[in-house]
């Protein structure tokens, strides 16, 4: 009995050994390689800030992987640091479609939204009565968010922090 098993196992080996080495999964395994250089040049290019070429290799990964959430959230960060706010908008959603948890992109997202919201206030501020209660009311708002923006920039230990989940 022992020795029926252990001439099953063998048999069984040498058939997973066999199947492993065949010439099919070498193609993909190169492809998936490649993928990775791409990924990894890419993500030197974000570092180096050099955001063209990272945009451009990310979409090169993108066209392999299309659901790799990470280059998803880099193409976010790209878009913000670049005034592309919907474009970016849709980039960090597109990531938490595929990481609903991901909450580095629900901040960025939100970062984005704040940006856009003190925008629309900055213009209805130059172009309203700055003096009527609705006016009043948007001058406040306009404060209170260019504070909150200026505070989520200050270096303090819980905004490094803060900081660091932004990258």
């Amino acid at each position: 009995m022992v020795r029926h098993f252990f001439v099953s196992v063998l048999l069984l080996s040498t058939i997973t050994i066999t199947g492993c080495s065949s010439s099919p999964q070498e193609p993909e395994h190169q492809g998936n390689q490649q993928i990775m250089i791409i990924q990894a040049e890419a993500e030197q290019a974000y570092k180096m800030a050099r955001l063209d070429q990272a945009e451009s290799l990310y979409f090169e990964v993108l066209a392999s992987v299309p659901n790799y959430a990470p280059a998803w959230f880099r193409l976010g960060n790209i878009y913000t640091r670049t005034g592309r706010n919907e474009a970016a908008i849709a980039a960090y959603q597109r990531c938490l479609e595929l990481e609903p948890s991901n909450q580095k992109a629900m901040y960025n997202m939100s970062l984005v939204r704040l940006k856009q919201s003190t925008q629309v206030l900055s213009t209805a501020v130059r172009q309203g009565d700055k003096n009527s209660p609705v006016g009043l009311q948007i001058q406040a708002l306009l404060e209170a968010l260019n504070t909150i923006q200026s505070d989520t920039h200050k270096p303090t230990l819980n905004n490094a922090t803060t900081e660091q989940a932004k990258r």
